[in-house]
């Protein structure tokens, strides 16, 4: 009975020493540049109890699978590895109480970081929504270890993680998850209108037309000039027919800021809603006063004075005497020569069309190719036609 005690005794420091010389062969793998190998050996290790917490074990770990992510002769032999090499190194430095691998695993987290906000990224482009977001909890994880800022060098911080969860979580259709990282933006005061937007839309969705505004006019008070949250201020106030409000939050914002030709071009489109034609034309000639290569401006007088003489014309088509016909139609005639001079500079102001602007540049042509006709200016019409026939 002592014989077999004592080769028990024996075996156990072998069984140990066993699992700790797998740690040591990965780590000789390694240094030869023998990937496959020193993955072997090291799963190995961490598959036993004797190491699988091992501050040792997870450093070599992480070594070994940021060797397989960033060397494309071993990306084959793991599609996770650049995970699996930052849970190692953290991992390690949680358990590294002699400190004997922190400044080695501090210089390699980062690039851990790199390769997971890069891949997050993949995945989130693919609508592999659930793996992009645990890289980026990831890749936040590994902030606090990063004290070279080695990844804001990279220009990605915590901040831009959090913007690119926030979008992840919308095109995932989670609103409860990207409503909490687009507020932790807002609470840092990330300096982006687009965060406030999308809260604002967000609560849109779920009918919440107090809340929404709450966000569109934080996003105001420190954007004050940013036409999407104007916009949609605009939007909800019309949504609610409540134009006289927004009409009056315009004018207080025009008595403080009396040369933003922004604010006199939405107020115009206020008053055009209400049917306030005269006020609506004074906002918008104010504008131009302001700017003249004023597109949104240019472009509104001339629909508008196109779509009053429209309704003119068409008003006067049950006109029986012909001499109220004739002073009709000089009227409506005249109108129709009023739009043309706006909507011919926004049709050139508009020939660098972003997308938003796209609509706008055909809509004008349009409305010039129907103007030139009736205005008898052929030559003109043939020009818009051929402008747009090319589209």
């Amino acid at each position: 009975m002592k014989k077999i005690l004592i080769t028990l005794l024996f075996l156990l420091p072998l069984t140990t020493f066993g699992q700790s010389n797998n740690v040591q062969s990965a780590a000789n793998s390694l240094k030869y540049n023998e990937v496959a190998d020193a993955k072997k050996w090291i799963d190995l290790a961490a598959e036993n109890e004797q190491t699988a917490n091992n501050s040792k074990m997870w450093y070599y770990r992480g070594k070994t699978y940021l060797a397989i992510h960033t060397d494309k002769a071993w990306q084959n032999l793991d599609d996770r590895a650049v995970e699996k090499a930052a849970i190692s190194f953290i991992n390690c430095l949680k358990t590294d109480d002699k400190k004997m691998y922190e400044e080695d695993s501090k210089n390699l987290i980062w690039v851990c970081g790199m390769g997971l906000f890069d891949k997050a990224i993949m995945f989130s482009q693919n609508n592999d929504f659930e793996t992009s977001m645990r890289y980026y909890n990831l890749v936040l994880d590994i902030f606090p270890y990063d004290q070279g800022e080695n990844l804001k060098r990279q220009n990605i911080t915590p901040e831009i993680v959090e913007k690119n969860m926030a979008y992840t979580a919308v095109k995932a259709n989670d609103p409860a998850k990207a409503k909490v990282h687009f507020q932790k933006l807002i609470d840092k005061k990330f300096n982006d209108p687009k965060i406030y937007l999308y809260m604002a839309k967000l609560h849109l969705d779920e009918k919440d037309t107090t809340n929404a505004l709450s966000y569109v006019e934080q996003g105001k008070a420190l954007f004050e000039n940013n036409t999407n949250l104007i916009t949609m201020e605009m939007n909800i106030y019309l949504a609610q027919g409540k134009t006289d409000i927004l009409i009056d939050k315009l004018s207080e914002s025009i008595e403080a800021n009396q040369y933003d030709e922004l604010l006199y071009v939405n107020r115009g489109m206020m008053y055009e809603s209400k049917k306030d034609y005269a006020s609506a034309a004074a906002d918008y000639k104010k504008a131009l006063e302001l700017n003249p290569d004023n597109l949104d401006a240019n472009y509104n007088l001339g629909v508008m004075y196109f779509n009053e003489a429209a309704s003119m014309a068409n008003a006067a088509n049950s006109i029986k005497g012909n001499e109220e016909f004739a002073k009709a139609k000089a009227k409506y005639e005249q109108k129709f020569k009023d739009s043309a001079p706006y909507l011919e500079e926004a049709m050139e102001l508009n020939k660098q069309k972003t997308e938003d602007e796209q609509s706008m540049y055909t809509a004008t042509l349009n409305s010039l190719k129907q103007l030139y006709v009736r205005t008898g200016e052929m030559e003109k019409y043939e020009k818009v036609k051929g402008l747009l026939d090319a589209k």
